[in-house]
């Protein structure tokens, strides 16, 4: 019987790292989404003010709890591959991934600013986090990009935006 490709043993501390990160982003991701949802119940809308702005903090702790998990996955995938290719894709993988966190995290934040300010402020607000998206996430989607190549792996996490 001819040889159908010799499976690698797997890398235990890759699995381990991959087990670990992929428990605490599914913990983040759920505590990010818990603490937004309670923020938004306590929110009394008779008062005016408009959401409250710790809405933010737990929608960023849900996207980084989703950036962690797929860090983790990459790591758990990874941990059969070899080669050099394979692990510098893997880190510029995990970078990119830690760059649209960043960005996401700053433009969170950024867009607390359109609730809080007048109609011209806030137009001000929003190009500032959509400036704040673009510069992080445009690199990091160049750099995963290479990464996804040089591992020969694919994009497991994606996001979409609608306008209009």
């Amino acid at each position: 019987m001819a040889n159908l490709g010799a499976r690698h043993r797997p890398n235990i501390l890759f699995n381990l790292a991959g087990l670990v990160l992929i428990v605490a982003g599914i913990c983040l991701t759920i505590y990010g989404l818990v603490a937004a949802v309670g923020v938004i119940q306590s929110f009394d809308a008779f008062r005016g003010d408009g959401p409250p702005v710790h809405v933010a903090d737990g929608m960023a702790a849900a996207f980084w709890g989703i950036i962690v998990f797929t860090i983790g996955r990459y790591l758990w995938r990874g941990a059969r591959t070899r080669g050099a290719a394979d692990r510098f894709g893997r880190l510029l993988l995990v970078i990119a991934y830690v760059m649209l966190g960043i960005g996401l995290d700053g433009g969170v934040h950024a867009a607390v600013g359109i609730w809080t300010q007048s109609s011209d402020s806030a137009e001000e607000a929003m190009i500032r986090t959509l400036v704040t998206i673009a510069a992080w996430g445009l690199p990091g989607s160049l750099l995963a990009w290479f990464g996804t190549r040089l591992a020969n792996e694919k994009i497991l996490a994606k996001a979409e935006v609608n306008v209009g």
